[in-house]
């Protein structure tokens, strides 16, 4: 039986709250995850754990929050899609946690690497084998797609090489309409 990521999320931070005994449990506790996605904890513990605001490298608030928000918001998903929403939304949150500074100092986390990290964690959350991007329809993939604002992903370095990785994993997995939709895409990127 596999234990819920959030329950996990609960376990990591009581491991914190043992081992550090200076940070208050009311700081940690912003950090863990509900069992229904949310995107406050960008704010509430990622943002406020790793202040990168005014950086080039700032991604909590920039780009996580703002497509979680997305995603949360995202109406006419199927029930696959939904599934794929909650599951991925939760994945990259909970990617996150581990990344953060253990001591708490905002000030002490690398923003460029911090960015970097959760990016690279974006492509397994997206294609995890439970719930992957792969398994859904065209209709979802092009209500997903339109929901990433795709002439900045496509010029963004970062998002580009998400979308290929993406697409790859995924052709190698389907078939049909589907395995047209990204041989179409891969061929214009």
């Amino acid at each position: 039986m596999q234990i819920p990521l959030y329950l996990l999320n609960l376990r990591r931070l009581f491991l914190a709250l043992i081992f550090l005994p200076g940070v208050a449990a009311s700081s940690w506790a912003a950090c863990v995850n509900t069992a229904t996605p949310t995107c406050g904890v960008y704010q509430s513990c990622f943002a406020d754990r790793c202040n990168c605001s005014g950086s080039q490298y700032e991604y909590f608030k920039s780009y996580g929050e703002k497509y979680c928000k997305a995603f949360l918001e995202l109406p006419g998903l199927s029930d696959k899609g939904n599934k794929w929403r909650d599951s991925t939304l939760r994945c990259l949150q909970e990617k996150i946690v581990p990344m953060l500074p253990v001591d708490g100092a905002a000030n002490s986390c690398n923003c460029k690497q911090m960015q970097i990290d959760v990016f690279d964690s974006h492509v397994a959350c997206y294609t995890q084998p439970s719930s992957s991007i792969c398994d859904l329809s065209v209709a979802d993939w092009s209500k997903i797609t339109a929901a990433t604002d795709p002439i900045a992903s496509l010029v963004d370095q970062k998002s580009r090489k998400q979308i290929k990785e993406v697409a790859r994993i995924c052709y190698n997995k389907v078939t049909g309409d589907v395995k047209d939709a990204i041989k179409k895409l891969l061929d214009k990127l």
